[in-house]
């Protein structure tokens, strides 16, 4: 215990202050700082495209963190995808689906990346498989878009439409994705599309 002084209009009070409590406050304020410098790094963990953008580009760090890049090409402005509400699937296999977003922890022990899949109604029929390609950390993929060059419209874009993580039998970790093309020009008039939900 010590004592601590103040001046009021009263004059000079002396009070009783406890350092262990001091101490205990001075601590808890460290802690709090701590904790709210941290909530951003937890938040980084999960990457979403959301309902009304598609996923076109995959970044891999060099730590096996995936990055997920998103875009809204002109003829899906209007357009919206069916979505999970949490990233907790395995994988996107579904041909009507695409991954939406992941989460993934940092750094190559973590076994599992969980997925978010966003079903599109008709991306079956009015796309095509492309092909099944491999990503390693420290590369980078994006999908190509198709314009018409008299109107610079965008006529059809690449779909990354699964994407599996694998570890090899001497624990590295590479990836798998799924991409197709998906062509605008097939697609009907969004006035004529109901939308059943909003992801939020």
């Amino acid at each position: 215990m010590f004592n601590s002084r103040f001046v009021s209009s009263f004059g000079l009070i002396s009070f009783p202050v406890d350092i262990d409590y001091f101490n205990g406050l001075v601590a808890f304020c460290h802690i709090s700082v701590i904790i709210s410098l941290l909530i951003p790094i937890v938040l980084y963990k999960g990457e979403y495209c959301g309902e009304n953008k598609i996923p076109f580009g995959i970044e891999v760090h060099p730590n096996a963190q995936p990055l997920l890049h998103c875009s809204r090409p002109s003829c899906f402005e209007r357009r919206y995808a069916d979505c999970d509400d949490r990233a907790q699937r395995k994988s996107c296999e579904s041909n009507d689906s695409w991954v939406g977003g992941f989460e993934k922890g940092y750094g190559n022990h973590q076994p599992f990346v969980f997925y978010l899949c966003c079903t599109f109604e008709g991306l079956a029929d009015h796309s095509s498989p492309l092909y099944h390609t491999i990503i390693k950390p420290g590369q980078y993929f994006e999908g190509e878009e198709q314009v018409e060059e008299e109107t610079d419209t965008v006529i059809s874009f690449d779909v990354i439409t699964d994407f599996k993580m694998i570890r090899s039998t001497n624990l590295s970790i590479f990836y798998e994705m799924a991409v197709r093309r998906l062509r605008c020009y097939e697609l009907p008039p969004v006035d004529r599309i109901k939308r059943t939900r909003r992801w939020p």
